[in-house]
């Protein structure tokens, strides 16, 4: 009988999902410990650039980050080898944190897997196989559009984004995007570098 082979990236990709509901369920304690907040991490709590991500406003606003992040991960992160994914998991977290922290400390507490699950979705798409290259570019290119219309004076917030007891922090989506452009950038160097030695 042949033996499961239960891919290391959904094994991952579940830890997270399991790591976000365990923050949820015990958020009257760990939201404080790990939500990332601009005068605490002045004080030297510097994980909460990274931890931020996985803390959240509350059910509504976990649940569509969950359902945001398993769909994100069924259709572009099972594909990324253990190690570029970690890589990429990392890089957007922390980018998302450095970027909150330093250049929008108007959010006093920031929470939420959004802002990096836009990297994902970026550097997915960059490297998706299952598509042409024309159609990941448009997909792209819609995410930055999409980001540049939140932005936009009078944006209306959806119904779904409504429900959180906080606005939605936009600017989030934009660092965890040029994030992900960026990584999925360094790994087409990479690959291009390593063609022509």
């Amino acid at each position: 009988m042949k033996p499961f082979n239960f891919p290391a990236s959904l094994a991952i990709n579940m830890s997270i999902v399991g790591a976000i509901v365990i923050f949820a369920v015990a958020s009257n304690t760990l939201f404080p410990l790990l939500s990332l907040e601009h005068t605490l991490v002045e004080r030297g709590e510097l994980w909460r650039l990274f931890t931020g991500n996985f803390v959240h406003f509350g059910w509504a606003h976990t649940l569509m980050n969950l359902a945001a992040f398993f769909l994100c991960a069924l259709a572009l992160l099972n594909s990324f080898p253990v190690r570029q994914l970690i890589g990429l998991i990392l890089f957007c977290c922390l980018s998302v944190g450095l970027g909150v922290y330093y250049f929008s400390p108007e959010y006093g507490t920031y929470a939420g897997l959004s802002g990096a699950i836009h990297g994902f979705i970026v550097a997915g798409l960059m490297r998706n196989k299952r598509h042409p290259n024309w159609l990941n570019a448009v997909l792209i290119a819609l995410v930055f559009a999409k980001i540049i219309y939140e932005h936009q004076p009078g944006y209306q917030a959806t119904q779904l984004q409504t429900l959180m007891p906080v606005p939605v922090a936009y600017d989030a989506h934009l660092y965890g995007a040029v994030a992900g452009l960026v990584y999925g950038l360094g790994h087409w160097l990479i690959m291009l570098i390593k063609r022509t030695v």
